[in-house]
């Protein structure tokens, strides 16, 4: 029979260790949420311009009265101008294109950061023989009063977000063709040819996914149809922690419930209500993981015949924004450029 002594050893020693266990549980719980806060305060700083005030030289805002009929819309979320407006040759060169194969649309790009024009921005200088380019600034929160996103946007949700400048795009997007339809189109996106007469589209980038890079909703029933239920989605399923989930997965998402399949490969206009989803060839001629091909020269004549039926090409600078277009290379996306838009391309001394 054991004594009283050795028992009442045991249950402290059972206690203390119980107590240790509770102590590095309570601990770990603590590191994991404040590494959570520290990641997710880590990245604030990136949309801090968000909620800065309008300045006196700031961009024109937005007037929704200057929006035109399936106008075009590219819109910029990051904070990197806080000494002018500053956009880099390949964004230039996406603005380009759209403005000089669409010359009877309106193009706005459209910037969350309340800067200014710099008279140092040849960039921006350079847009002026395009009568149809509108830079406009857009106040984060006041752009979605009186939208389904109202209560998304006013709870600063966004900020939790591990990509809050990417989930910004996101937001945008849906939310501007929401608000007026037409097309909303990346800063990575090189048009080949007009948009005029094309409405209510997009463009599968893989054989599971629906691009979100190259979107058009029109004010018609279908597109009403497409742009509440997306917006409806983003609001409801938003993830912080899913780079794509809130672009892609939502438009994606969106689509399977209108065209009633699964399969992205098999969503038509017959099945999506007169809605188009183009194929891969449309926008997305090569995948993300072949992305290198757009500045491979031993395969450039391939790849250019691979782009020859596109009506734009997308070239993923998500990875390739490090990777240089020498001036006078074989490169495919130099090749592109320099016929797509020409004036930005030729500011270019020696690397685009």
């Amino acid at each position: 029979m054991l004594c009283w002594p050795y028992l009442k050893r045991n249950i402290i020693f059972r206690i203390i260790f119980l107590l240790l266990i509770s102590l590095v549980i309570v601990y770990n719980l603590n590191f994991l949420s404040s590494i959570d806060q520290f990641l997710n305060s880590s990245q604030k700083h990136l949309i801090s311009c968000y909620f800065e005030e309008k300045h006196d030289n700031s961009l024109l805002e937005l007037n929704p009265e200057e929006v035109t009929k399936n106008s075009i819309f590219f819109v910029e979320t990051s904070c990197n101008h806080k000494k002018g407006i500053n956009l880099s040759l390949r964004q230039g060169c996406a603005i380009e294109s759209a403005a000089n194969l669409n010359p009877n649309l309106n193009i706005f790009v459209l910037f969350v950061a309340p800067s200014f024009i710099s008279d140092e921005s040849e960039i921006i200088n350079r847009f002026k023989i395009y009568s149809n380019v509108n830079l406009r600034y857009i106040n984060f929160v006041k752009y979605s009063h009186n939208t389904p996103l109202q209560d998304f946007v006013a709870s600063n949700t966004i900020a939790t977000s591990q990509w809050p400048v990417s989930h910004a795009s996101d937001l945008l997007r849906f939310l501007t063709l929401w608000k007026f339809g037409g097309t909303y189109l990346d800063l990575d996106v090189v048009l080949m040819k007009s948009l005029e007469g094309l409405s209510n589209f997009a463009s599968i980038e893989s054989n599971t996914s629906v691009a979100s890079l190259v979107l058009n909703f029109d004010v018609d029933k279908i597109g009403r149809t497409v742009s509440n239920t997306s917006i409806s989605d983003f609001a409801s399923n938003y993830y912080a922690n899913d780079w794509g989930y809130n672009g892609p997965g939502v438009i994606t998402r969106t689509l399977e419930k209108i065209c009633n399949t699964n399969l992205v490969t098999d969503m038509n206009k017959q099945k999506c209500q007169g809605f188009m989803v183009f194929g891969t060839e449309a926008f997305c001629p090569i995948g993300w993981t072949d992305w290198r091909l757009y500045f491979n020269t031993n395969t450039s004549d391939e790849v250019m015949v691979k782009l020859k039926d596109s009506i734009g090409i997308h070239v993923w600078n998500l990875h390739s924004k490090h990777t240089a277009i020498n001036i006078g290379s074989k490169q495919p996306y130099g090749l592109v450029a320099e016929k797509y838009c020409p004036v930005i391309f030729s500011m270019a001394k020696s690397v685009f």
